[in-house]
């Protein structure tokens, strides 16, 4: 089966997070979680996407893609606002 795969950019911080800057960008290709050096990502806010990366990565029709509904998910945090983009990569 062939997968999907994705660019995820952090692309708002709000509040006291010391764990997630924005602009920080990592990837999944074929199901791999790919980070380039000298970023890393936060465990908390990565298991708040892995569930929408999982649906996504499966081929199925554009009404049932999760990121045709939405591209950004939100760390669970409730003191700081981590926001990240989902953008499939073609």
């Amino acid at each position: 089966m062939r997968l999907k795969n994705f660019k995820i950019t952090v692309t708002c911080v709000e509040g006291a997070c010391s764990r997630s800057r924005a602009g920080t960008v990592f990837y999944v290709r074929n199901a791999r979680l790919e980070i380039p050096d000298g970023q890393s990502v936060c465990l908390f806010a990565l298991g708040s996407i892995l569930a929408p990366l999982i649906a996504a990565s499966v081929p199925t029709d554009p009404e049932n893609d999760i990121l045709e509904i939405t591209r950004e998910f939100q760390c669970p945090d409730p003191l700081s606002k981590v926001i990240f983009r989902i953008d499939e990569i073609k």
